[in-house]
């Protein structure tokens, strides 16, 4: 019975057992015993009493003696099986119906990040490939996964595998979003005590790792960027199959690159004979001559659809509801000093680089004397603060020349501009910033990464009259909560923040955004967007860009405008058009790099261009990947519109394949009663109405007739956004009452 049970039951079902009861006279329909840990309880079907109101109901004590002899008896026939299974579903479900561990989270989870999580562990057992489109967050779905199993006690052991670049961001959210400490084991000792660890394919396939992970049995195994294993020859492909797992996530947004051998290496790992052998596969989908297309895409999308889920932008896009981004770019011409000072300091830099002064960041940990090299971070200080203010860029002046790592020369150089950055006093953005605020009564967030910058912004700010409440990364949890209330409760305040002090707010309340200096990291920039950007806006947000005129920084906007389209783009977008860059990190690296090596602005403008039409080039490959996998996933839209059906207004509570249902509890007694009465089987038309309907929904009307699935229905309802939903289904009346009756073991 076990082996049965854990065939077909989902992730929660795995500790349980139960019993079935042999056929018996006296059960009126149908019954079935479910045993939990605690509690047997007996499921019975009767008829529904036609005039006994919902308030006033007993047990049937005849039913509840059967329920005590029917523990006593044998194993019962196939029938009672099948009706055993149906039952364990019904009730398994609502255990993984509800995710218990969200109000715990640092973040609030997308809708479709909440599905994601509810189908893996309610349909497919824990095991699945997450692919959802780039950028949409599989990292978080993994992560609400984990601990809905953990909480359970289904996930004790978790190995999380991931490409090494990836180990630290891993290990980050999941302490910083979730509170969950992961271990990264570097000796292979390190493995006798951890339990929860993070770790590269390439060390964890080592020999003397790959022995100790062995070793054990794990409950959960997540393989991020799993297109990286492709390949069944690859000794990562091998060494993850030999390992012991009860459940298994594989994350990627692109399981189809190259050949679909990959796509059917993946579910194989997965779930091994889903797809047959590799020559029943070959020869039922592939299309000869062309090993990426699919022959039958609808016939493949049928088969994947129990393993994967996919996630596409435009549906999460259509759920956010999100009112539009409207940015603007105010001119911003430096004064005469500050021109001088910009073109000095960035001809310094470039000399710096083109002697070998600025060395990679490994030569950071060099403290051999005399040996050329600056500090990576002192540079990336530099460069950031260029634009940034005048106050700013003194301070990382000042600290190179007291350091040891150039030569006399240039620390006098770098005093020398330090002494003309102290000497300006008038600030060309801080003057278009006031205009601003003059024009904008009420509240709005201003972004600089740069201390000095802030407190520059803050004293203007103050000297206009108007609250300035400074937001940084090392004040307290408590007094952040305090200033973020100060900022929604007066509505002429100015929020000026760090990226560090605004991580995980949310600001949507306030609709403008003033991005004082502009990072050289897109992800930055939409990180910034997104605290107001986000679900509970309402407004258009505006998204007010000072860019120096002739500086880097308009060179920066000109590719987050015009190529990159960053103020146009939906949620996930950026990952996807940066992909072949490796990300918004490395693409930074590569503005940086053709920044310092240029000759001069003409030269810089050449290789702006070049770049622009890499980023052009990336979002193309991009957008091809994304297509080419459409074809093989399965469409989430069902899954989106059945979120919609789970919400409707309609009496009780209406859910695809359960119908409506009332619960009540039957007085002195551990009872309760499931009411059915509309079974709804297949939703045809799902439609979405922009007129009100009140807030009841209206009863069923009859919805026409179909040829092949015979009468149709008609409900009307609200969604939990407000609004109104149509659908035309096929439906069963059920009159039955479905009676679960609990007593002590």
């Amino acid at each position: 019975m076990d082996r049965e049970r854990d065939a077909g039951a989902g992730a929660g079902a795995a500790r349980s057992r139960t019993l079935t009861p042999r056929a018996a006279p006296g059960i009126t329909e149908r019954g079935c015993y479910i045993a939990s840990p605690y509690t047997l309880s007996q499921c019975v079907t009767v008829p529904q009493p036609v005039t006994a109101p919902d308030d006033a109901w007993t047990v049937d004590e005849r039913s509840l003696e059967l329920f005590t002899e029917q523990l006593k008896g044998p194993p019962g026939d196939r029938v009672w099986h099948e009706l055993r299974r149906e039952a364990e579903r019904l009730a398994l479900v609502p255990g993984f119906e509800r995710l218990i561990t969200l109000d715990a989270n640092a973040i609030k989870e997308l809708p479709h990040q909440i599905d994601v999580a509810q189908r893996v562990l309610r349909d497919m057992g824990g095991r699945a490939i997450l692919a959802d489109e780039v950028g949409l967050g599989k990292t978080i779905e993994a992560s609400i996964i984990y601990k809905e199993l953990a909480i359970r006690g289904l996930a004790r052991r978790a190995l999380i595998l991931t490409p090494a670049s990836l180990v630290g961001q891993w290990q980050g959210e999941l302490q910083e979003k979730f509170f969950e400490r992961f271990e990264t084991p570097t000796d292979p000792k390190d493995w006798q005590r951890i339990t929860k660890a993070i770790v590269s394919h390439d060390r964890a396939r080592s020999r003397r790792h790959a022995e100790e992970i062995l070793r054990h049995r794990w409950d959960l195994v997540i393989v991020d960027e799993a297109h990286k294993v492709k390949s069944e020859r690859s000794a990562t492909y091998r060494f993850i199959e030999k390992i012991e797992r009860d459940f298994i996530l594989l994350l990627t947004a692109t399981p189809l690159q190259n050949d679909l051998r990959e796509l059917y290496n993946l579910i194989t790992l997965l779930r091994p004979g889903q797809l047959g052998t590799w020559p029943e596969f070959r020869a039922a989908h592939l299309v000869e001559g062309d090993q990426r297309q699919p022959r039958d895409p609808e016939g493949l999308r049928a088969l994947t659809h129990e393993v994967m889920i996919r996630t596409r932008r435009s549906s999460v896009v259509d759920d956010l509801n999100l009112p539009p981004r409207r940015p603007r770019q105010p001119e911003v011409k430096l004064t005469s000093a500050e021109a001088d000072l910009y073109e000095r300091t960035t001809e310094f830099l470039r000399r710096l680089y083109r002697e070998g002064f600025v060395q990679p960041a490994a030569a950071e940990d060099d403290e051999k004397p005399g040996k050329k090299g600056v500090l990576q971070l002192a540079v990336i200080h530099l460069r950031q603060r260029l634009c940034s203010s005048s106050r700013a860029l003194a301070e990382s002046l000042e600290h190179l020349a007291q350091g040891e790592r150039v030569s006399p020369a240039y620390r006098g150089v770098a005093r020398q501009l330090a002494r003309r950055a102290r000497a300006i006093k008038t600030h060309a953005k801080l003057d278009v910033l006031t205009k601003l605020l003059k024009d904008t009564p009420d509240r709005l967030v201003v972004f600089s990464d740069h201390r000095p910058t802030i407190e520059l912004i803050a004293e203007r700010v103050t000297k206009l009259g108007r609250q300035a409440i400074v937001y940084w990364g090392t004040h307290s949890t408590s007094d952040r909560d305090k200033r973020i209330r100060a900022f929604h409760d007066d509505q002429r305040s100015v929020l000026i923040a760090t990226r560090a002090g605004s991580e995980g707010r949310n600001l949507q309340f306030c609709n403008v955004l003033v991005n004082y200096d502009l990072p050289w990291n897109p992800m930055v920039v939409e990180q910034r967007i997104g605290r107001l950007h986000r679900i509970g806006q309402t407004r258009e947000v505006h998204i007010v860009n000072l860019a120096a005129a002739g500086t880097i920084e308009s060179h920066i906007l000109q590719l987050l405008d015009q190529k990159i389209k960053l103020f146009e783009l939906v949620v996930g977008e950026l990952d996807l058009i940066l992909g072949e860059f490796g990300g918004a990190q490395q693409f930074e690296g590569r503005l940086a790099k053709e920044w310092l090596a240029a000759e001069n602005e003409q030269d810089f403008e050449r290789r702006v261009a070049a770049l622009g039409a890499d980023i052009e080039k990336s979002s193309a490959v991009g957008k091809e990947q994304e297509q080419l996998n459409s074809l093989i996933a399965p469409d989430d839209n069902a899954m989106r519109l059945e979120r919609r059906f789970e919400t409707l207004s309609l009496p009780g509570r209406l859910r695809l394949g359960f119908g409506t249902s009332q619960v009540v509890k039957a007085a002195g007694w551990d009872t309760r009663r499931l009411r059915l009465g509309l079974h709804l089987k297949d939703v045809l038309e799902a439609l979405e109405s922009i007129e009100p309907v009140g807030g009841l929904a209206t009863p069923a009307r009859p919805g026409g007739t179909h040829p092949e699935y015979g009468e149709l229905v008609r409900l009307t309802g609200l969604t939990s956004a407000g609004r109104a939903v149509t659908l035309v289904a096929r439906v069963d009346r059920l009159p039955l009452v479905l009676v679960d009756i609990e007593a002590d073991r």
